[in-house]
């Protein structure tokens, strides 16, 4: 404030010399009194509202210069330092969770009785994928329309139903009595998981869930029983195994492919959750959406990937310890604030707040 101070008074021999100026010139030109009033009125008003310009942006550039010597910044307004380390983010990274986008994120994912999208990422399998996501091969293979589950490309979006079953797209003359009919399923359960009207009133396009429909067709595997679960829940819980990857604000909610974001500055060291080997180390391009990005696979199977990197710190196929220094926290790919993308594969996500 006291560099704003000084600003104006330098300034006020400024403002003398234009009403001189000013005065000269009404009085070279012989202009009327009131000519000379409404020159005198322009010039001032004029200069009053560069001078508050000026103000307020190196009042702004105060204040900036204050939080980047170290104020806390959370949603719009500055926070004292009373926070521990850990509870220490960066103002944009928190902005990019205040409508949980992210949902990242680079893959949709629905809850309760929606449709998840999934990226299919290097290295992925039908079965791994299906594991994860707690429904049968089956499933995904009729939401998808897939015919040879070998040849699964990279990139492709797959949708996952939220239980065992079929998604079927209303058509002309269906009811759900036709529906429930044609994939052995029940009607009570069709109109309940999908929160219809009891008189079961659909309308042509819309995509209803058949839970444990199945659809008949040659060497398919009958899907089990399923009931609506949260997801990834049902997951070995191996949490003595995995360590918390870095540190920041973890949101502990499940997006994606069972993973869970932690919020904090760019260049935050991130650690190996697990003894493991590299299986992918990308350290460029957008790879769908994960940035600058890290996949480790570990002895008892899981796998833990680690997306939105500033730099990565290892290489393809290094063997790596558990507490190992791996990247630095980023914003890299899909992502709007620096924040760590933390997936594991095959078991329960350390970070997940059930």
């Amino acid at each position: 404030m006291l560099k704003i101070t000084s600003y104006i008074k330098k300034d006020t021999f400024a403002l003398t010399f234009i009403i001189l100026l000013a005065s000269s010139l009404v009085i070279i030109k012989g202009s009327s009194t009131n000519d000379a009033t409404r020159l005198f009125q322009n010039l001032f008003k004029n200069y009053i509202e560069e001078t508050t310009i000026s103000s307020i942006i190196l009042t702004r550039q105060a204040q900036s210069a204050e939080l980047s010597s170290g104020g806390v910044f959370v949603g719009l307004e500055s926070q004292p330092q009373h926070t521990s380390s850990i509870d220490t983010v960066q103002h944009s990274a928190l902005m990019s969770f205040n409508s949980m986008e992210n949902d990242l994120s680079e893959i949709s994912t629905g809850s309760g009785n929606q449709v998840s999208t999934y990226t299919i990422q290097e290295g992925d399998t039908l079965s791994f994928i299906a594991s994860d996501f707690g429904v049968s091969m089956n499933t995904i293979i009729w939401a998808n329309n897939l015919t040879n589950i070998n040849t699964l490309k990279l990139g492709t979006e797959l949708k996952i139903p939220p239980v065992n079953g079929v998604i079927h797209k209303v058509k002309k003359g269906d009811t759900i009595v036709t529906i429930a009919k044609k994939y052995s399923a029940d009607e009570a359960r069709i109109i309940e998981f999908n929160v219809l009207p009891k008189d079961g009133y659909i309308q042509i396009n819309d995509e209803i869930i058949v839970p444990d429909g199945k659809i008949t067709a040659p060497k398919t595997a009958t899907p089990t029983k399923s009931t609506p679960i949260a997801r990834f829940a049902y997951l070995p819980d191996l949490s003595s195994y995995f360590m918390i990857p870095t540190s920041g604000h973890n949101w502990g909610s499940i997006h994606g492919r069972n993973g869970v974001d932690i919020a904090s500055a760019c260049g935050t060291t991130v650690y190996a959750a697990a003894d493991g080997t590299a299986a992918i180390v990308d350290a460029a391009g957008w790879n769908g959406g994960f940035g600058k990005y890290i996949k480790l696979v570990h002895a008892n199977g899981t796998e833990t990937l680690y997306a939105h990197n500033s730099k990565v710190l290892i290489s393809q196929g290094e063997v790596i310890a558990k507490g190992q220094k791996i990247s630095l926290m980023g914003t890299t790919g899909r992502s709007t604030g620096c924040h760590l993308h933390f997936e594991v594969h095959g078991a329960r996500n350390p970070l997940a707040k059930y």
